[in-house]
Parts: structure tokens; sequence; C-alpha cells
């Protein structure tokens, strides 16, 4: 029995063979980096109530409050449908640099808190309990005027120097026959962009006009300089914005199907 066991058992070469590629099937298996934790991995669920989703855009996803959507729906139409000329007008606003050089002249003549006005009186008033014989002047600064009415009236009798109308004003009818005052009484006037830019100028939340009728000696310079530029975009073309209507813009999607019929029909005839 013992030569039959002998025979039967593998060639030494041959075992060696079998470990060295066993240790080769070994190697090509990936490695294990699971460590040992108290806790079992499981995939995210982003179901409601459940796991966090990942960091995204998620602005078309929300539900906006009811004016944001309401502006956005204003906006649209505004740029869809076709505008006349007397609202197309308060498209037409001032250039950055020279509404930034506009708003620190605003800024400068803002008109007197109720505070500064008060200190200003007390002075005035213990001024003159000092010295009874000399009295004290208790006009205020010069400032711009503020308000519809008071701007109005400036127009008419033609003392305001600049009349400065913001662009967003709502209701628009408020301010929609301004411009055309100004340009009959060659008043000049100009159109900002923000009516809380405006203002802030001033102090206060938002502002629908504003005009100087007078300024210190060492601002006229900078007054006549704003007052040009302002009639060269403005009175000078005010015939253009008499006439010029607005609106009539296609969305992105509509500019994208015609310039692709335009390239079909390009093809069509070249084909012919």
């Amino acid at each position: 029995m013992a030569p039959k066991a002998a025979a039967k058992a593998p060639a030494p070469k041959v075992a060696a063979a079998k470990k060295v590629a066993a240790k080769k099937e070994d190697a090509k298996k990936p490695k294990s980096t699971e460590k040992s934790s108290l806790f079992t991995a499981r995939p995210r669920d982003f179901g409601i109530g459940r796991d966090l989703p990942f960091k995204r855009d998620i602005s078309r996803f929300m539900r906006w409050p009811a004016f944001v959507t309401r502006q956005r729906k204003r906006r649209v139409l505004e740029r869809r449908l076709k505008v006349p000329p007397a609202l197309n007008q308060f498209r037409r606003v001032l250039d950055r640099s020279t509404r930034t050089e506009l708003l620190k002249l605003v800024k400068k003549y803002k008109p007197e808190t109720r505070q500064e006005r008060n200190k200003r009186l007390k002075a005035a008033a213990e001024a003159k309990a000092k010295d009874p014989k000399k009295t004290a002047s208790t006009k205020p600064p010069i400032s711009v005027l503020t308000g519809l009415q008071e701007v109005t009236r400036a127009i008419e009798k033609k003392k305001a120097k600049l009349v400065v109308i913001s662009s967003n004003v709502d209701p628009v009818e408020l301010v929609l026959w301004m411009p055309t005052l100004c340009r009959s009484l060659k008043v000049p006037y100009a159109i900002v962009k923000d009516k809380a830019r405006l203002g802030e100028a001033i102090g206060q939340k938002n502002a629908t006009a504003v005009a100087f009728t007078a300024v210190k000696g060492e601002d006229e310079g900078a007054l006549k300089a704003l007052t040009k530029s302002v009639n060269a975009r403005f009175m000078a073309r005010g015939e253009l914005l008499r006439k010029q209507w607005g609106g009539l813009q296609l969305s992105l999607r509509s500019r994208a199907a015609l310039r692709k019929n335009r390239a079909r029909n390009a093809k069509s005839q070249v084909s012919k």
C-alpha cells in the first residue's frame, strides 16, 4: 500500500506552482479598507424627512413669496409687450458715472433732520438771549426740495435748476407727466435708476423726485457740468424720447427658434 500512496502524492514542483498561483490571485483581489466601527454604513435616502440633500441650486424649486413672483411677471410683461413712449422714457436713465456724481451732490445738500433743526433754533435762541441786540440768523441751510408738490411748484415757477426723477416709481402715474412739464418749461431734468438710491442720498427710505434751487458758490461748477451732461442725454433727445416705443423683446427660447429657422431657410436656398 505504501508504494501506491507515494505515487498518488503530487510532485513538489506542481505544489510550488499552485502556491504561487494562489498568491497571485490573492494579490489581485482588492484589499478591504473597511475599518471596524460601531456604526454600519448604509446608502443615503433623500426622501421627505430623511437624509439632507447635497448642496445644489434649488432656486427653481423654491416657493417664492407672492410679491417676488408678481415683480418678476411684471418685468417679463414689460419686456414682451409694446411699451408706449411715455413709459419707455423711464428706461433711458443716466449712466453710472454721471449718476454717482449727481447723487454725491444731492447727498451734500440733503434736507436737515428734525433734530438738526431743533439744534439750530436752540442755538439761535441762546445767542439772542445772551445778546438781545445781536439778531442770530434762523434761516435753514441750502438744501434740495423734496416731495412732488414742492418740486412741481419749483418747476412751474422756473426756480428749479435741475430736477432728478426716479425711474421705478410705483405707480408711475405720479411722475409720468413730469418730464413733459420740464421739457415744455425748459427746466433741466434727469431720470436716475432707483428710488431707493435717491432716497438714501436725502436721508429717506425712498424718493420720487428732488430739485436743486440753489447751491453754494463752490459747487456752481459741478452743477453746471452735471446740467450740461444731463441736457445732452434728455433735453437734446426730447423729440426722440417722445416718439420712441419700447418692449417687444423676444425670450431666449424664441430667439433660438428664429435662429434655427433662418439657418434652415438658408440651407434650403443654397441646396436649390
